[in-house]
């Protein structure tokens, strides 16, 4: 009966210990260009540039259009659960509309949690949204429940952390150890995907540092 205690306290011990692996991190701090699809047409440009002092890719926006959404992101990368972080900021300042995709099937299909400079403070600060149509509706998810309050720097970067887990989505501000915004359910049309950098109706977004651990 003791050998048998042992043996089940270490099978327990070792699966403790094994959960509390760090998962792997995926790093996109520097872009391989090659490796990502990055916009550049007509109405959309980019650049590898600085912005505030530090390296970062700029998106573009030649058009504005109040249903303009575009995304850059990693080609291969396959993403259901896990963490994801990165820096934003807003060049053109209140008239941001900045922030990441993910679960990314295409440029078409993909969920939404982006940011609001210019309504930092108000309920509209933070919004997520599901599955992009083939135009950005964002008027069909102003519904509270899509949408937080947060405090946020008008043209200067902010740390995101989005963690994604089954069917929700919580997210962390600047670091801080609250979350601002916790979302369920998430779109169940999308289950996994690539992740990447998302731009609104903005002539320009700044994005650095995406690091995504997948829990998968």
């Amino acid at each position: 009966m003791t050998k048998l205690l042992i043996q089940i306290l270490f099978l327990f011990l070792a699966n403790v210990l094994y959960a509390q692996q760090p998962h792997e991190m995926q790093d996109y701090t520097v872009i391989k260009q090659s490796k990502w699809i990055i916009p550049n047409n007509d109405t959309l440009a980019y650049a590898f540039s600085t912005y505030q002092g530090e390296k970062a890719l700029l998106l573009k926006r030649n058009i504005l259009n109040a249903k303009s959404a575009s995304i850059a992101y990693p080609k291969h990368l396959d993403f259901k659960d896990g963490i994801i972080e990165l820096d934003l900021a807003s060049p053109v300042g209140s008239a941001g509309y900045i922030g990441l995709a993910f679960r990314i099937k295409d440029e078409q299909h993909y969920e939404t949690l982006y940011f609001r400079p210019g309504y930092s403070g108000t309920i509209n600060a933070v919004q997520y949204m599901p599955e992009k149509k083939s135009e950005f509706n964002w008027w069909d998810y102003e519904d509270k429940k899509y949408q937080a309050k947060t405090a946020l720097p008008l043209k200067a970067w902010f740390h995101v952390k989005a963690v994604v887990k089954g069917n929700q989505l919580t997210v962390f501000v600047n670091n801080q150890l609250t979350p601002v915004f916790i979302y369920k359910p998430l779109d169940s049309i999308l289950q996994q995907g690539s992740v990447g950098f998302w731009l609104g109706n903005s002539a320009v977004g700044a994005y650095k540092n995406l690091k995504i651990i997948n829990f998968n």
